[in-house]
């Protein structure tokens, strides 16, 4: 039984010392992930902070779009990739509307008092400020011309 209880210990003291690296790992995959799909959705949708693109007609406005991160971040990792989410989140609602752009692109963020759960009976629950980003602008239908890519990119 001492045995048993002893391999347990060990197992559990391995897992909270690699908690940590595997947390950054997981952190630094989902970001290079989201940057690709980010850079395949810019490829169909342009992004501008104004409210027009230069040398396009602004063909209809399709409506307003916003986009969320699903984590709350509390150090750079974690901001950087929930900037990454909400980006990708606006990407793909304006998509989903039918738009070729995004007018007047602005990102938000808001910071709040987060409470993590319990993981383990023996570990307090953590509090600390978390923020979550968002991105916000209007939906729209551009004249054709240069490539999205082309284009100076006013967010993102």
């Amino acid at each position: 039984m001492a045995a048993v209880a002893a391999i347990i210990f060990v197992v559990i003291a391995l897992f909270g010392l690699a908690w940590p690296f595997l947390h950054t790992y997981r952190l630094k995959w989902r970001t290079i992930t989201l940057d690709k799909e980010i850079q395949y959705f810019q490829k169909r949708v342009a992004t501008a902070t104004a409210n027009a693109i230069p040398g396009r007609t602004t063909e209809q406005m399709l409506g307003p779009v916003t986009g969320h991160s699903l984590i709350p971040a509390s150090n750079e990792q974690e901001r950087t990739l929930a900037e990454r989410e909400a980006m990708h989140s606006l990407l793909k609602e304006a998509i989903r509307m039918g738009a070729n752009a995004v007018l007047g692109l602005k990102m938000i963020t808001d910071s709040y008092e987060h409470t993590d759960p319990k993981k383990f009976l023996i570990l307090p629950a953590v509090t600390f400020t978390a923020t979550k980003m968002a991105y916000e602008g209007i939906a729209a239908k551009v004249a054709a011309g240069a490539s999205p890519e082309q284009e100076p990119m006013g967010g993102s």
